[in-house]
């Protein structure tokens, strides 16, 4: 299978998903939350804007702005050290998330916001929880101002129109 290449790596709003392998049991409960630690102490090391996130059993969504260490390297920096520690708990050998990860940029306003709401409503839809705020491994509770999230968010100052480009088109 070819792989297809990055066109950015940086500057630019990240949805991204990741999965387990394939034969990979779920996350348990104290996975999930060590799985947050790891994105949070990869966060500060290589200096990335997180705005959401949502840690489920099967697979995981970010949504991010990778820095100056772009895209690819903070998510295999990411899966190489919350893969350590999850073989090392597990005592697993072999690979743990999936080699490849998913990603869409987020060209507008609207792009951003809907990503959003879909990481949060991501455990809603699975029938983890009623509330999207309820499920612990996601930052749904702070964009709520209901609780202080596990990992803190960056601010982000968007455009108030939804068809706002969230960066200047090479066109213009």
């Amino acid at each position: 299978m070819s792989r297809l290449r990055r066109i950015v790596q940086s500057d630019r709003y990240f949805f991204i998903t990741t999965n387990l392998g394939r034969e990979i049991s779920p996350l348990t409960p104290a996975e999930r939350t060590a799985v947050l630690h790891v994105l949070d102490t990869e966060r500060h090391r290589n200096k990335f804007y997180l705005f959401a996130y949502v840690v489920l059993p099967t697979h995981l969504h970010l949504l991010f702005e990778p820095g100056e260490c772009g895209l690819t390297a903070n998510l295999r920096d990411f899966k190489s050290k919350s893969a350590l520690l999850l073989a090392k708990r597990r005592n697993h050998r072999g690979p743990i998330w999936q080699s490849r990860f998913f990603d869409v940029i987020c060209r507008r306003t609207r792009d951003f916001r809907e990503k959003v709401d879909y990481i949060h409503q991501n455990p809603v839809e699975a029938g983890f929880v009623r509330q999207a705020e309820d499920y612990p491994w996601s930052s749904a509770a702070h964009c709520s101002c209901r609780d202080a999230p596990p990992i803190r968010l960056d601010e982000v100052n968007l455009p108030a129109h939804r068809n706002a480009l969230l960066w200047p088109a090479p066109w213009r």
